[in-house]
């Protein structure tokens, strides 16, 4: 058996979901359809993220629908030294904040400096990459949109074909129809004709028999 599908549908000749009753039952049977078919749930095992205990915290937050936890900026902020003078504890931990401060802010100076020195020709270079990548894009949906017009093109001559044969078939169905009604009438007419002949001709033997 071939295995391709073929679709039923001639939708250049097809004009039964112009009618608004048609589209409103078509529509019906798609949200009819959509309400049996529920979504994808997600998994309940994490074996998948056994070896990284990270993605597995994070894959449990997402199941249970909580919200991503907002980024913490008070270290940022706080750059002074801790409010008791005593406390080691609050020492180290302000020491450590203003180390990682001065180290972000020497990464952002170098950064500062790399770009000002390769900044313009990475951009330039970034510009015209994009440039080329659209260049491509452009043309790749130049030759979808024509190869789409040209199938469109070669479909609705298929059908208006299609629909002359059709045509001609389908009057040639009811002429068939009406034939074989006719030849049914004309039987139903001839066995009628045959079963009265009969009634008459027993009906004028029977004075002879009596003779």
């Amino acid at each position: 058996m071939d295995s391709r599908n073929y679709i039923d549908s001639l939708p250049y000749i097809d004009h039964e979901y112009d009618d608004p009753i048609a589209r409103e039952q078509v529509l019906d049977l798609v949200q009819e359809e959509m309400r049996r078919v529920s979504p994808p749930a997600v998994p309940k095992s994490t074996a998948m993220f056994k070896n990284s205990e990270i993605l597995r915290k994070e894959y449990e937050r997402v199941r249970s629908g909580k919200a991503l936890p907002a980024f913490d900026i008070d270290r940022y902020n706080k750059l002074a030294g801790p409010e008791n003078e005593h406390d080691e504890e609050a020492w180290k931990q302000a020491a450590n904040n203003a180390a990682s401060q001065l180290e972000h802010q020497e990464i952002r100076i170098e950064n500062l400096e790399l770009l000002q020195s390769f900044g313009a020709n990475a951009w330039k270079l970034s510009n015209y990459q994009k440039e080329q990548i659209l260049q491509s894009i452009e043309a790749a949906t130049k030759r979808y949109h024509e190869e789409g017009a040209h199938i469109n093109k070669a479909r609705k001559y298929e059908q208006t074909e299609a629909a002359i044969t059709l045509q001609s078939l389908e009057e040639q169905w009811s002429e068939g129809v009406r034939r074989c009604i006719e030849i049914q009438v004309a039987s139903s007419q001839l066995q009628q004709e045959i079963r009265d002949l009969e009634q008459q001709q027993l009906a004028e033997q029977k004075p002879n028999n009596s003779i």
